[in-house]
């Protein structure tokens, strides 16, 4: 599903490229569905027990705005100096949040969807001095961020749909009682389907930027394309191997890294530097989202394999 979404929203943006600018107000709308569907599968209590798990926290936050910017830093060093515009861009989104994204997968491998939820508030939260701060220090230029406009996102994204999914769930508790988790398993496929829309949506959009000239489009393509494998192997390794975290906690910290609120990225970019910052970020839609797919289901083998053990 993933790879016929990615296929079609390119195809569609590359042949209907102004209709589908009419996608644009439901990109906000279908992220809040996705994390509310997922959210309602979780209890109050568990958000509030997942607090205590300092480290895995910690580690989240550090490999995001660490890691993640860094290896952008590199990249972008790499291929996308004679750019600066383009490295402009690529660095700006190793900076944001990850994207309520996170949620979903990690629901969807049954990992820690609390942990993956508290990340994705707090990398939000902290947006607002890391997108300015970290591209500063590593692009060399201060970018603008809208504090109000990122509360609001925070507000619609997460903060909203998470209190109608706790809500959701308390009333189906007290209305259905045990009989609750035969109805449960229904609320993440809905999650994975709107998530499948918005794929398609957000290529479809972007796809009126690429350059029809293909020795630029190598030359934007080769960063992401390195970038979320070694962002997503690397965090594995370091969550599974060096910490020696559980499988549900990797997975939570792994794509709430590895996911990037690249929406986000694009307004700030486009907002800040102009429409040629945002084109990378464009162009690594695609290669995020397969990359997360594929990872899926490497990670889906390795819970097969770490059950049977």
């Amino acid at each position: 599903m993933v790879f016929s979404m990615v296929f079609l929203g390119i195809l569609t943006g590359i042949t209907a490229p102004s209709q589908v600018q009419s996608l644009k107000p439901l990109m906000l709308p279908l992220v809040s569905i996705m994390v509310y569907a997922m959210t309602v599968t979780i209890r109050f209590r568990e958000l509030v027990q997942v607090t205590k798990k300092l480290k895995q926290i910690t580690l989240g936050l550090l490999l995001n705005f660490v890691l993640l910017p860094l290896l952008c830093f590199f990249l972008a060093l790499a291929f996308l100096s004679s750019r600066p515009e383009w490295a402009a861009g690529f660095i700006l989104m190793g900076t944001v949040p990850c994207a309520g994204m996170n949620v979903v997968w990690t629901g969807l491998l049954k990992g820690d969807v609390p942990l993956a939820l508290i990340l994705a508030a707090l990398t939000m939260i902290l947006g607002i001095i890391t997108i300015p701060g970290l591209t500063a220090l590593l692009a060399g230029v201060y970018v603008s961020v809208n504090t109000a406009d990122l509360l609001w996102s925070i507000a619609t994204v997460l903060a909203i749909p998470l209190i109608l999914g706790i809500l959701t769930r308390q009333a189906l508790e007290s209305k259905l009682g045990k009989s609750l988790p035969k109805y449960l398993p229904v609320f993440p496929p809905v999650s994975a389907i709107t998530a499948m829309i918005l794929m398609f949506s957000m290529l479809a959009i972007n796809m009126a930027m690429v350059p029809g000239d293909l020795s630029i489009v190598m030359l934007l393509v080769l960063p992401p394309i390195i970038l979320f494998p070694i962002a997503f192997g690397l965090s594995h390794l370091i969550c599974s191997k060096a910490l020696h975290l559980p499988l549900g906690e990797t997975n939570a910290i792994v794509y709430s890294s590895g996911m990037k609120h690249l929406p986000l990225a694009m307004g700030v970019a486009f907002a800040s530097f102009g429409p040629g910052a945002a084109l990378p970020i464009a162009i690594s839609a695609a290669f995020q989202t397969v990359n997360a797919s594929v990872f899926y289901r490497i990670f889906q083998r390795l819970g097969r394999g770490s059950a049977r053990s």
